[in-house]
């Protein structure tokens, strides 16, 4: 399948964003563990960051396809089997994704969990700065 031009830009947005994210999530640990709050900083949380946020990303992957292919989906009830079927697979891997950091002892799993929100977080940083916008075409 052929990715819309719309969809790869925003792919390319929530990458960034999980980047950073991933980026200043280690940074802050590592800040708060030597500020001495009782958090431990070790090779562990910055590598369960970039793969939380590897995780995320690829969760947002799964949903853009999903429903670029059911913009394209002739009848109603396959789109809606589509979109059901999607969610549930991509929250069962979120799922299996989490329990995997929890019980692998070298991962930190909330530093793996944490950069689960990075899409999100990309999303609404860039509505508040104006840096995405609502698309034109419609009655408005």
């Amino acid at each position: 399948m052929h990715l819309q031009p719309d969809v790869k830009r925003e792919l390319r947005h929530i990458g960034i964003g999980c980047a950073v994210g991933a980026v200043v999530l280690s940074a802050g640990w590592g800040l708060l563990a030597a500020a001495g709050t009782g958090l431990s900083f070790g090779p562990a949380v910055p590598v369960s960051a970039v793969l939380g946020a590897a995780v995320a990303w690829l969760n947002f992957f799964g949903l853009a396809v999903t429903l670029q292919k059911a913009v394209h989906c002739d009848s109603e009830t396959g789109r809606h089997n589509l979109l059901r079927m999607s969610d549930l697979y991509r929250k069962l891997g979120l799922g299996v994704f989490l329990v995997a950091m929890i019980l692998i002892p070298f991962f930190n799993w909330v530093a793996a969990a944490i950069p689960l929100l990075f899409p999100q977080l990309t999303i609404f940083v860039m509505y508040a700065f104006g840096r995405k916008t609502t698309s034109s075409k419609g009655g408005e």
